[in-house]
C-alpha cells in the first residue's frame, strides 16, 4: 500500500476514534454505481476506478523514467486520470460495437493463431521481467525460478488468457483502423506542396549555416536544401593501440581530478580572502581567516603542481601513442603515393567504423561542431576533389588520412529523391487523422452516457 494512502487511512481512523461524525459508504454498493452506459451495457464505478489507478500508475512510472515524481494524490492529476480513463472506456465500447456492426469482430483461424503467438511472446516477456527484476535475489534457478515467476504474475493478476484477449482485441481494432483509412490517399499536389514547404524550411535553417547542415547530414537527417560550402570526405583512421588509449584515458582522468582540486582550492582562497576583507569582522575571525588563507594557498600551490604534472602525463601518453602508430600511417601514405587504390586501402586499413555507414563519405563544412576540429580543418584545407591529406594528428583517436571526395551541390534536392519519404509521411498523417475522426464520430453516434459526478463522489 502506498505511503500516502496509508497516511490517509490513519487520519480517517483518528477522526473516527475522536468522535467525529463520518458518513461511511457501503463499499460494495458504491463500487456498483453506474458510471458509463451504452444501451444495455454498463460500466460500474469499480471498473472505472481500476482504469483511473492504471492511468495514475502509468504516469508515475513515466515520470520516474526521467527522474521526476508524480503526485497521484493531486486533485488535478486525479481529475485528469478520471477523464482519460472514461474516454478510453467510451472508446472501447464504441469500437467494440462498431466492429460488431461491420462484421469485423470475428477473427479467422490464422488471425487467432497470430494473436495467440503475440500473446505468448508478451507473456514470456513478462516472465523474464519478473525473473530479472523481482526475483533476481531469490537464489532460484531453472524450473523453480520459472514457477516462482509464473506464481508472481498470477499474484499480480496477470495471466496468459489476459494477453490473448488483449491481442485479439488489438487484432479487431487493427481491422477497424484499416476500414477507416481504406480510402485515404495522397495526391501529387499535396506531395509537391509539402516538398516546397520543407525546402523553404531547410533553406531558412541551413542557408547560412553549412556546418549545421553537415552535422545533420552525418546524423542521417533527411534534408531538402543544401547550402554552399559543404563537401564530402572519406578517411583512413589509424587508431591508437589499445594499451596506449588506456594510458591516455587514465592520464586524462587524473588531469580532470587535478583540475577539480585546483577549482576547489581557488574557492577556499576566495572565501578566506573575502572574510579578511569584510569590514567589522572580529580579530578572532580575521585571524582564523588568515590561517585558512595560508592553508588554502598551500593547497592551491600543490594542486597546481599536480595539474602541471597531469598535463605533462597526458602530453607524454599522447606523444607515445602517436609514435607507436606513425609507421602504420606512413605505410598507408606511401602506398597511396605509389598509386595504390584509395578505396582498396580504405577497406583494408581504415579503423573508423563510422566510415562504413557513410557511403558518400562524411559531410564537412567550415565551423561545424560534433567532429574533431583537427579533422574538419584538415578536410577543409584540401584544394580540390581527389586531394589527399598528410597524416593528421587527431585530438582523441589517432592519425587521420583524409580524401576530398566530392562537393555537395547547392540548392534544393530533387523531388524524385525525397518523394517516397514525403508521401509516406503525409499518408501516415492523413491516415491517423482519418482514423481519429472516425473514432470520434463512432463514439458520438454510440450515444454513450456518463455520470462523472457519481465517479467523483
Amino acid at each position: 500500500m502506498r505511503k500516502k494512502a496509508l497516511l490517509a487511512m490513519l487520519l480517517a481512523l483518528t477522526l473516527l476514534l475522536s468522535g467525529c461524525a463520518l458518513i461511511v459508504k457501503d463499499e460494495a454498493v458504491d463500487n456498483a454505481t453506474e458510471i458509463i452506459r451504452m444501451g444495455d451495457q454498463v460500466i460500474t464505478k469499480d471498473k472505472v476506478k481500476t482504469e483511473v489507478q492504471n492511468q495514475l500508475d502509468s504516469m508515475a512510472y513515466y515520470y520516474s523514467l526521467y527522474g521526476s515524481s508524480f503526485d497521484m494524490t493531486s486533485p488535478e492529476n486525479i481529475a485528469a486520470a478520471q477523464e482519460e480513463a472514461v474516454n478510453a472506456l467510451k472508446k472501447d465500447l464504441a469500437l467494440t460495437a462498431k466492429a460488431a456492426e461491420l462484421g469485423l469482430d470475428k477473427l479467422t483461424a490464422e488471425e487467432e493463431e497470430k494473436a495467440k503467438t503475440t500473446a505468448q511472446e508478451s507473456y514470456d516477456g513478462s516472465l523474464e521481467y519478473v525473473k530479472t527484476n523481482l526475483l533476481k535475489d531469490s537464489g532460484l534457478e531453472g524450473e523453480a525460478l520459472n514457477k516462482a515467476a509464473a506464481d508472481k504474475l498470477t499474484e499480480l493478476g496477470v495471466s496468459l488468457d489476459d494477453y490473448i484477449e488483449s491481442a485479439k482485441k488489438t487484432a479487431v481494432d487493427d481491422k477497424l483502423r484499416e476500414y477507416a483509412i481504406k480510402d485515404v490517399a495522397v495526391t501529387d499536389e499535396e506531395i509537391k506542396a509539402e516538398y516546397d514547404s520543407r525546402v523553404e524550411k531547410d533553406k531558412e535553417t541551413y542557408g547560412e549555416n553549412a556546418g549545421s547542415w553537415a552535422s545533420a547530414a552525418n546524423n542521417g537527417t533527411t534534408l531538402y536544401y543544401t547550402p554552399a560550402g559543404v563537401r564530402r570526405v572519406k578517411q583512413i583512421l589509424t587508431k591508437f593501440k589499445e594499451e596506449d588509449q588506456t594510458a591516455i584515458d587514465d592520464a586524462k582522468k587524473a588531469q580532470t581530478d587535478a583540475n577539480t582540486a585546483v577549482t576547489a582550492a581557488n574557492a577556499k582562497v576566495s572565501a578566506a580572502q573575502e572574510t579578511i576583507d569584510t569590514e567589522g569582522v572580529t580579530e578572532e575571525i580575521k585571524a582564523q581567516a588568515e590561517a585558512d588563507l595560508k592553508a588554502a594557498n598551500e593547497e592551491l600551490e600543490k594542486a597546481n603542481m599536480d595539474l602541471e604534472a597531469a598535463n605533462k602525463a597526458v602530453e607524454d601518453a599522447t606523444n607515445k601513442a602517436f609514435e607507436n602508430i606513425t609507421a602504420d600511417a606512413d605505410e598507408i601514405l606511401q602506398k597511396l603515393k605509389d598509386g595504390e587504390d584509395w578505396q582498396k586501402l580504405m577497406d583494408e586499413k581504415n579503423q573508423d567504423p563510422g566510415m562504413k555507414t557513410q557511403e558518400k563519405g562524411y559531410a564537412v563544412a567550415a565551423g561545424m561542431t560534433g567532429f574533431d576540429t583537427a579533422f574538419v580543418d584538415a578536410a577543409m584545407a584540401l584544394a580540390k576533389p581527389g586531394d589527399v591529406s598528410d597524416k593528421v594528428k587527431g585530438s582523441s583517436y589517432g592519425y587521420y588520412i583524409i580524401r576530398y571526395d566530392s562537393d555537395e551541390a547547392e540548392g534544393a534536392v530533387s523531388l524524385d529523391d525525397v518523394k517516397e519519404t514525403i508521401s509516406s509521411a503525409l499518408l501516415s498523417t492523413k491516415q491517423n487523422e482519418a482514423y481519429n475522426a472516425a473514432v470520434d464520430q463512432w463514439v458520438e453516434e454510440a450515444g454513450i452516457k456518463v455520470d462523472m459526478n457519481a465517479l467523483k463522489n
